[in-house]
């Protein structure tokens, strides 16, 4: 049976798979001094974490990040596999998770940025609501950029979200420019410099499909321009 983590890079690790209905995806990526932080944690759950351990290895699960506050439907179930992971969030996106995770303490970003290895990042848009929050890793051999609900790059799209204005191909998503930016001018402005700063050559969306090549970072910017 195939594994469902994607070997993106194998030496850093990162790593990329899918979970429930909308194939939602989560990325695992190897920290300084060891360990893993997985993003947005699926309900896969022990499939997920029984494959995890053949490709990355015995390694330690020690973040578990939720990019944005609607991305908590696997946390808990993966912080009682590995119940020394610290759950950490952007501040904004804090207080719906604590509603939704009582009894699970949410931590900030500061220690996970602080063990994420060479030429890793995280980006958080401060005029997004929902506390979303990028990563990105930049090296000479690498430029990936992993984006939660900000932009989407969907291939099917059912009738009632044509409706809401997706489409099959990649796009901001509707709803984060419609009720989730309080400045969308300023968001505009903030993700031209990011991404030019960041350059990716692999866009990896939590919704959609991935996209490699010289052009990414153009159609990125393109996209964020007509948000």
């Amino acid at each position: 049976m195939p594994s469902p983590w994607q070997v993106l890079d194998p030496s850093l690790p990162l790593l990329a798979a899918t979970y429930g209905k909308q194939q939602v995806r989560m990325v695992a990526l190897g920290l300084r001094g060891g360990g893993l932080v997985v993003a947005s944690p699926g309900t896969r759950g022990d499939e997920a974490r029984a494959a995890l351990a053949e490709v990355a290895g015995p390694s330690e699960v020690r973040f578990l990040l939720a990019p944005n506050h609607f991305h908590n439907a696997g946390l808990a179930d993966w912080q009682r596999a590995f119940p020394s992971a610290q759950i950490v969030a952007h501040p904004t996106a804090q207080p719906r998770l604590r509603k939704k995770l009582p009894g699970l303490t949410i931590h900030g970003l500061e220690a996970l940025a602080a063990a994420l290895p060479d030429g890793a990042s995280l980006h958080s848009p401060p005029m997004a609501k929902q506390g979303e929050t990028w990563l990105a890793v930049v090296r000479p051999d690498l430029r990936v950029l992993y984006v939660c609900d900000a932009i989407v790059n969907l291939r099917t799209v059912g009738f009632p979200f044509t409706l809401a204005g997706f489409r099959n191909r990649l796009m901001t998503n509707p709803f984060f420019k419609r009720l989730f930016l309080r400045d969308k001018r300023a968001y505009q402005a903030w993700a031209a410099e990011t991404l030019t700063t960041l350059a990716p050559t692999l866009f990896v969306p939590s919704h959609g499909e991935l996209e490699r090549g010289p052009e990414v970072t153009a159609a990125l910017l393109a996209v964020t321009a007509a948000a």
